[in-house]
């Protein structure tokens, strides 16, 4: 067996090994700084720049990307009735964002290194976007709407990046600030929103009985519409007023989580994972809701509750069910084979919980619930790791390629 032949044989297979490493790589770097200021285990570790912002960073930019262009590089090209790329549309930008990354962590212990790092990362970023764009205009479909908003979404992404670096490099809290903003808010809430809007429904009706497919397209403009409303907000510095724009997008996410009928997803545990993990994105809405709400009342409330709603509730949850139907179907494997994401989905939501009820918890020491919803998600993580991540090392069972 060619091992490099193998692994470089599909998009999803190196960037999903990718993103499972860096999943495990970025938290262990937080739970490490964690473990000192939260935990107080031992004494503070120091870092070239805020221990903040290099999270945010790694997680915002670093993680979901991987496994965001594994997704649009095996996806999109199908959902515009293309044919599947080829290597040299997806290698160089691997090794570019790999490349990146690691020197990223090499700047950990080299400040210069941090921001040439994601300036590496970002060239290979825009080489997977161009590889994406070309296959969308080259499309003679119809029906590319959802394909130009995720290559909307990844532009911006692509842009906030360069930017956080930055921030970083001239240590300017204003564009590290908006850096996440707009990662957040004009790029991973748009994509996975985006996918969750075009699939869920899909693969409902591949296996519910008699299932209504609904794909409305007003309730999908006005959760994108809010996006950039609390992008625009937040960037203005009006966050007593984010609840316009949090509470109507909150409201519509959750009525369509009841519309696409949650209650008929547990036939199937991996529709149940995607059902249940579309639930987040209306909380978390409504949690930054509340908590402008608050704001405007004078009150400080949450901390960041609703941000970890959003990026582990909802992006994280999203992420782990298809990561799996992805990894599984396009590795030979029937999706129905895999017994242990299920079981990892429900630990997660604790993880979930435990992280957004820190911010209201005061237990000192080993017990802090942040530091123990670090842990978790590494826990989660590794298991999920290793039962998939050997599937990208080795050829598809069924003989198929790919």
């Amino acid at each position: 067996m060619n091992l490099r032949h193998v692994f470089f044989a599909a998009p999803h297979r190196v960037m999903f090994f990718a993103g499972a490493l860096q999943a495990l790589f970025g938290m262990l770097f937080w739970a490490s700084d964690l473990g000192a200021r939260y935990a107080g285990l031992y004494e503070p570790l120091s870092w070239p720049a805020p221990a903040v912002w290099l999270h945010a960073a790694l997680m915002i930019y670093g993680l979901f990307t991987f496994f965001i262009f594994g997704f649009l590089m095996t996806a999109l090209p199908k959902w515009v009735a293309q044919g599947p790329l080829e290597q040299r549309h997806y290698v160089p930008a691997f090794c570019l964002l790999v490349a990146g990354w690691l020197t990223f962590y090499a700047g950990l212990l080299a400040a210069p290194l941090l921001p040439l790092g994601m300036a590496v990362a970002a060239a290979g970023w825009w080489l997977g976007w161009q590889s994406l764009f070309a296959c969308v205009r080259a499309s003679m479909s119809e029906h590319k709407t959802h394909a130009w908003v995720v290559l909307a979404a990844l532009a911006a992404g692509g842009a906030g990046l360069p930017l956080f670096a930055a921030g970083i490099a001239l240590t300017d809290a204003t564009l590290v600030a908006v850096a996440i903003e707009v990662g957040l808010w004009l790029f991973l809430v748009p994509v996975f929103f985006t996918v969750t809007y075009r699939m869920l429904p899909f693969f409902s009706g591949s296996v519910i009985r008699g299932y209504d497919e609904y794909r409305g397209r007003l309730p999908y403009w006005i959760v994108l519409a809010c996006c950039a409303g609390h992008a625009l907000l937040a960037g203005a510095g009006w966050r007593e007023w984010l609840w316009l724009a949090d509470a109507t997008g909150g409201a519509t996410a959750l009525w369509l989580s009841w519309r696409w009928q949650l209650r008929k997803a547990f036939v199937s545990h991996l529709l149940a994972m995607h059902h249940l993990a579309s639930v987040w994105l209306g909380v978390a809405l409504l949690l930054f809701a509340a908590q402008s709400l608050a704001a405007l009342a004078g009150v400080a409330w949450g901390g960041r509750a609703p941000l970890h709603a959003l990026t582990v509730g909802y992006f994280a949850s999203i992420l782990i069910g298809m990561a799996t139907r992805v990894t599984l179907g396009h590795s030979g494997r029937l999706i129905s084979s895999d017994v242990w994401s299920w079981r990892l989905f429900w630990l997660f939501q604790a993880v979930a919980l435990l992280r957004i009820a820190g911010e209201w918890t005061a237990e000192a020491g080993a017990f802090d619930a942040v530091w123990l919803s670090a842990l978790g998600w590494l826990a989660v993580f590794g298991m999920w790791g290793r039962v998939h991540l050997s599937m990208f090392l080795k050829p598809r069972p069924d003989g198929r390629p790919g």
